[in-house]
């Protein structure tokens, strides 16, 4: 087996890079074989077979807010840089050779590798990934951006020549490279992808990438089938193709893993599904902790919204000690955290802190009193002119109980402060297609990040320009101390910065956090080579798994 090293012999920088804040969450995963220490040597060929949980909405990963389109597409695409499987903390060079930052921290150079090809047989070029970051940061009329907050501070991006990417910063930022190499961040061609831009309909029904393998086959409700790409840049990789079966149901999905006709799946939640899997000879059930929230999230384009006061009404209604007591076995979301970051965070707030902050004091152990809690949010919510009986709609996702289950769990929670709150369960297209638009009072989402650094958690869920405002707020002072806190190199002084955000967000109830979540994945052993990180993105390249007996 061609370890990462030999794949990928150049460091990304002239200085080492070491994922800020790497303690967030803790990189031990339960259960998983260190497989990178086996000594049987991979075998060439087969069919992977795997479950990917339901058809993505569409195909194109730059505007997909969800894992459905990323998974397909991982072994489909490179990125800039890839984590190193060894370490997800570190990363190491996939598309870019090699990459210089400048003494100042504000000049990004990146060195593509020579002889690149997409599956359309055309060159990788240096206009390839200058227009890829732009599409992201940037998103021509009609495209969606999710992650466009991630590059906010990119200044400028220009070429020189048809391999070397000079990227501009407005202010140094110790998180860039993790950032433009987010799993979801994957470079286009720019020939293909600029005129369905110009039309607005983006690669919704294609993937055109430079990774290890290529689509065939798109087939919603039946099949998406991957072959090896026999011009992939790096080592070719073992399996011949892969197939993803979008099975909707956990106990559809367990089902078919126990009759093996399929060999695995990355994505369950639900406890009680995984225990029949975990009694199964050959099989493997671990529980990954993942950098991915649960929160409540008022539409402030509507009102009552726009009111602090109706917005501090719904943090203070919920009860998140028992939304976790229920909600954990059910959807995986069995984890807490003191502020924005995730558990176990060194820029996590003190419980006394938390304490400040409407609600909060219901966290599990910090003995809040709900009945209180709840009178004083009828109160605001009589102060804000919010009658009685004030109807709310929470659209919900199908698919997943994080948001199907906790929506059904929240709504009953904001009955008990008046509101006449029901859920419309939609599938994936429709729910996203009602949040883009705005067209809901209140929404449940549950949001996975791509890494645990500060600038991937808050860049991208907790600033006024990020792709995931899905409540549709603006607070210049919020992004200001953003910006300070992703500049800063004192690590004492940042701490501090990152606390001040924290408390801002807290204040003004722009998402209302209800819990972390984690995911439970389940293969068979014939499955190696697969190093699963924390979160659901990283490592799916596929391009070193193998099939043995």
């Amino acid at each position: 087996m061609d370890s990462p090293d030999n794949r990928h012999p150049t460091d990304p920088t002239r200085r080492r890079v070491v994922l800020a804040g790497s303690a967030a969450m803790s990189s031990a995963i339960a259960g998983i074989p260190d497989t990178l220490a086996q000594t049987q040597a991979p075998r060439k060929g087969g069919t992977l077979r795997i479950s990917n949980g339901g058809d993505p909405p569409d195909l194109d990963i730059h505007q997909s807010p969800t894992y459905l389109a990323q998974m397909i597409g991982a072994p489909c695409y490179s990125t800039l840089h890839r984590a190193d499987p060894r370490d997800f903390s570190k990363l190491i060079p996939d598309l870019a050779e090699k990459t210089d930052i400048s003494a100042d921290g504000r000049t990004v150079t990146f060195q593509l590798r020579d002889g690149v090809q997409f599956h359309n047989g055309m060159p990788l070029t240096a206009e390839d990934v200058a227009y890829s970051l732009d599409r992201i940061r940037n998103p021509p009329r009609g495209i969606v951006s999710p992650r466009k907050g991630l590059l906010v501070n990119i200044e400028a991006i220009e070429t020189r020549g048809p391999l070397t990417v000079v990227v501009r910063l407005v202010q140094p930022q110790a998180d860039f490279l993790f950032l433009a190499s987010n799993p979801f961040n994957v470079i286009m061609p720019k020939k293909v992808v600029e005129p369905l831009d110009a039309q607005g309909q983006g690669m919704r029904r294609q993937i055109i990438g430079t990774g290890p393998f290529r689509l065939t086959q798109a087939v919603d409700g039946q099949i998406y089938e991957l072959v090896r790409f026999d011009k992939y840049f790096g080592p070719p990789p073992n399996l011949d193709r892969i197939q993803f079966f979008p099975i909707k149901g956990e106990i559809e999905r367990s089902a078919a893993l126990q009759g093996k006709r399929i060999d695995a799946c990355f994505y369950f939640n639900t406890d009680s599904v995984m225990s029949s899997l975990r009694k199964l000879p050959g099989m493997t059930v671990s529980r990954r902790p993942s950098p991915t929230y649960i929160n409540l999230i008022p539409n402030m384009a509507r009102k009552p919204f726009d009111d602090p006061r109706a917005r501090e009404a719904l943090s203070l209604a919920i009860d998140r000690e028992a939304f976790i007591r229920v909600m954990g076995p059910l959807s995986g979301a069995a984890f807490h955290s003191l502020g924005l970051m995730p558990p176990g965070s060194p820029y996590s707030m003190t419980a006394e802190e938390m304490k400040q902050y409407p609600g909060y004091d219901t966290l599990p152990g910090l003995k809040g009193d709900i009945v209180a809690n709840r009178k004083r949010a009828m109160a605001l919510l009589e102060q804000a002119g919010v009658p009685k009986g004030f109807k709310l709609v929470l659209p919900a996702r199908a698919d997943l109980p994080q948001f199907r289950d906790s929506s059904i769990n929240i709504a009953s929670q904001l009955k008990t402060v008046g509101f006449d709150a029901t859920v419309d369960i939609r599938d994936a297209s429709a729910f996203y297609a009602i949040e883009a638009k705005g067209d809901f009072h209140v929404v449940v989402h549950s949001i996975s990040m791509g890494g645990s650094t500060p600038d991937q958690i808050l860049g991208e869920g907790y600033t006024s320009n990020g792709g995931r405002n899905y409540g549709f707020w603006k607070d210049d002072a919020l992004d200001a101390l953003f910006k300070r806190q992703s500049a800063e190199r004192d690590p004492k002084k940042r701490a501090e910065y990152l606390r001040l955000f924290q408390a801002r967000l807290l204040k003004e109830n722009y998402q209302i956090n209800l819990a972390w979540n984690s995911a439970f994945i389940a293969y068979w052993n014939t499955l190696n080579g697969f190093i699963p990180a924390n979160d659901t993105y990283t490592n799916m390249q596929m391009d070193k798994v193998w099939l043995g007996a």
